[in-house]
């Protein structure tokens, strides 16, 4: 089964390339801002989504006993 946070972050890409794509065709900022967020969402949920996928490769840190 996929990872649903992977189709997210894929999703996020798609619609940044439609947005940028609709931008440019019709000239229009608004629409290529829109892409942009998409885009940075997309970025951030693929960073957020590796650091925890190698956070929960870490093995927990032994506490001293004191």
């Amino acid at each position: 089964m996929v990872d649903r946070w992977a189709v997210f972050v894929v999703l996020q890409f798609v619609s940044a390339i439609i947005g940028f794509l609709f931008g440019l065709y019709v000239k229009s900022w608004l629409f290529i801002m829109v892409g942009f967020f998409f885009f940075a969402v997309g970025a951030f949920s693929a960073t957020r989504w590796g650091f925890d996928k190698w956070r929960s490769k870490q093995k927990p840190r032994k506490r001293e006993k004191k």
